[in-house]
């Protein structure tokens, strides 16, 4: 049996991590969020197990609103600061979007460090898109942009993580 003191108390430390599940036909993958550097930056751990092959464009938008086709209502690149191009990943120190990625691929893990406090996460969305990301380097309109990476196939909203080792509480039955 879990102390109820002890899961709540856990429960409220749990608001330093958030987790984002991707489970759709093309798309199957997780990504954690851990708060570091004592809430100022957050570190960004992926590992996809299902993608369609080769590189994908990955990035955090501003906006957690998953309706509409490719999750249109999730807006632009999340971003905190002064007003910046499409770039690399981090840690690059190059000029980016905060939510800047880079590209990814299955079955490989990706690690990385965000200045950006994983409370102002919460409720944002994170996005694989169908193409490879040009890094803000192509040629295209959009490369400053959104890399040029195409359209959204997997979409995730950032969410606090649940803890595995308390149980449940039971809930009581509601009268009819």
């Amino acid at each position: 049996m879990v102390n109820r003191f002890y899961c709540e108390t856990v429960e409220r430390m749990s608001s330093t991590e958030g987790i984002a599940v991707f489970s759709s036909e093309k798309v199957k993958g997780e990504v954690h969020f851990i708060s570091k550097k004592q809430g100022r930056a957050t570190l960004v751990r992926a590992f996809f197990e299902k993608l369609p092959s080769g590189e994908h464009g990955f990035h955090i938008h501003r906006a957690g609103d998953l309706r509409g086709e490719g999750c249109m209502g999730a807006c632009e690149h999340y971003h905190r600061g002064k007003a910046m191009p499409h770039g690399s990943a981090p840690p690059s120190r190059e000029p980016r979007h905060t939510g800047d990625l880079g590209n990814i691929e299955e079955g490989k893990t990706y690690t990385f460090l965000i200045h950006a406090p994983l409370k102002d996460l919460f409720g944002r969305s994170i996005i694989v898109h169908a193409e490879k990301d040009d890094l803000g380097k192509g040629d295209f309109e959009d490369s400053v942009i959104t890399g040029h990476s195409g359209a959204r196939i997997g979409c995730a909203l950032i969410g606090r993580a649940a803890l595995s080792h308390c149980q449940p509480r039971k809930t009581r039955k509601v009268p009819k």
